[in-house]
Order: structure tokens, then sequence, then C-alpha cells
């Protein structure tokens, strides 16, 4: 009787030991499967991915699947799940199955916002949804993984800009590069070079013998001048949405939009 109670008592102990260090690899992944729709091989799969991806870029990067999204919209769902998950780094990614809206997200914020811009993120859930659409949920993450690795790689499109859908405030993105660098220096150089033998050439009279006749030609006069405001006009315009219309124009935009924390994210969505 003895000697099976210390057995139990080490099997129990055994066991809490191992659950304690389960848990702990928990917290520590990029895989969130509530919902559970994903098998061990496929969220193995996928952290080493996501690890791959943020050793690379830096940012904090998520899988998540859900099948209960608390009343929320999945954009509200994927924004919140960041922010929470990663209070202090602003640039990542969360990568969302949301199977209680039936919708597959993309949140993007800080700098990964102006890598994934909104034509970016439609390719991407384009062919994410083929693989959500068959119920291969696993796949469908994966795809979106490497969508947003392959862009990154890419770097930041030319013309990107941020477009608040809130506030209509536009942020644009321009790179100096090596050559334009060079140039605006060579040229500030030039001018800061002439500039100066202007100036010292005229103070030290290089340019002739002209003698200034300071006593014929001094004269102060004293005026009194006082500017009256009258009034002033303020207009104000809002700079208006685009529109799918507008086509190859808006291929640079990441349209932008707040999250409950007052988080600035992007991203999209696609129902399935």
């Amino acid at each position: 009787m003895v000697k099976e109670m210390k057995r139990l008592l080490l099997t129990m102990t055994v066991v809490l030991l191992l659950g304690g260090v389960t848990v702990y690899a928990a917290e520590d992944d990029n895989v969130y499967d509530d919902a559970g729709l994903l098998t061990e091989a496929e969220i193995e799969a996928l952290n080493e991915k996501i690890n791959d991806l943020e050793a690379e870029s830096g940012w904090n990067v998520y899988a998540v699947t859900t099948d209960d999204a608390m009343g929320r919209s999945a954009t509200a769902y994927a924004d919140d799940f960041f922010d929470e998950y990663s209070p202090e780094q602003e640039d990542g990614v969360t990568l969302l199955i949301d199977m209680d809206n039936r919708e597959i997200t993309i949140s993007t914020c800080g700098e990964a916002i102006r890598y994934l811009t909104d034509t970016r993120i439609d390719y991407i859930l384009d062919d994410a949804y083929t693989d959500v659409s068959n119920g291969d949920y696993g796949a469908c993450l994966m795809t979106m993984a490497d969508g947003v690795a392959g862009y990154y790689q890419k770097g930041i499109p030319e013309g990107q800009y941020n477009y608040d859908t809130e506030t209509g405030e536009v942020s644009r993105y321009h790179k100096l590069t090596l050559a334009e660098a060079g140039v605006t220096l060579l040229i500030a150089l030039v001018c800061g070079i002439l500039i100066y033998t202007a100036v010292a050439a005229k103070y030290t009279l290089r340019f002739g013998t002209y003698q200034y006749d300071f006593r014929a030609n001094s004269k102060v006069a004293l005026r009194i001048k006082q500017d009256n405001f009258v009034n002033q006009t303020v207009t104000q315009r809002r700079i208006p949405r685009e529109t799918s219309s507008s086509g190859g124009s808006s291929s640079g935009r990441s349209s932008t939009h707040h999250s409950s924390s007052g988080r600035s994210h992007g991203g999209g969505s696609r129902k399935f």
C-alpha cells in the first residue's frame, strides 16, 4: 500500500512538472490555436517560419485562430490581440483565422504598415483564400506568413504612403538613396564655396579700389511704422478617400485605422 502511494505521488509529480514545462513552452510560442484547427506538426512548422521572420525583420509576428471573437469584428480582434501581446513593440503583424466571423485577417502595426500595403495584403489574402476555403487552415496561415516574409524581403515599395481612413491624414515615405545623398552633399559644398568666395572678396574689396564716402552718403531717417491687424480667413478642406476606381494610383497606399487602445494599424481581411 505504501509503495503504491509513493508510486502514485511520483507519477503525479512528473505529470505536474511536464505540464509546467508544456505551459511555459506554449507561452513562448507565436502560434495561438484557440480554435483547435491545427495539428502539432503545423504548429511547429508555423513557429519555425515565424521565428525566422522575426529574426530577419525585428517584428513581433503572431498566427492566431479563434472561434469566439467576443462580439468584435475580425479586424478588431486581430488588432487587440497584437496590442495585448506586444505592448512595447510597435512593429509587427497578426495573422488571424476567425471562425466566429468566418474571416481571415492580417493586422499590421508600426513599420509593417509600410511594407504591407493594401495591394500586397490583397495578394496575400487571395492566395490564402483557396486554402481556408478547402479547410486547410495550417496551409492558410503558412501562406500568409510566406507572403509577409516575401514582401518584407522586397522592401517598402516606391511611392508608399499611409492614409488614415478616420482623419484623412497622409504620411508619405521617402528613402534617401546613396546617390541622392551624394549629389545633395556635392551641391551644398559647391554653393558654400561660392558664397564664401563672393562674400570674402566683397569685404576685402578685391573687385576694385572703390572707396565709400560715408560722410557724404550717411543719413539717418527714423520712421514710425505700425501694422494694424484687420481679420483673418481660415479655409479647411477634408481630403477625400480614394476609391478602387483610382487603380494603380493607390497601389502604394496603406490604409490605417486606430484600434481600441489608440494604436495605428493597417491590414485587411477576407470572408470565407
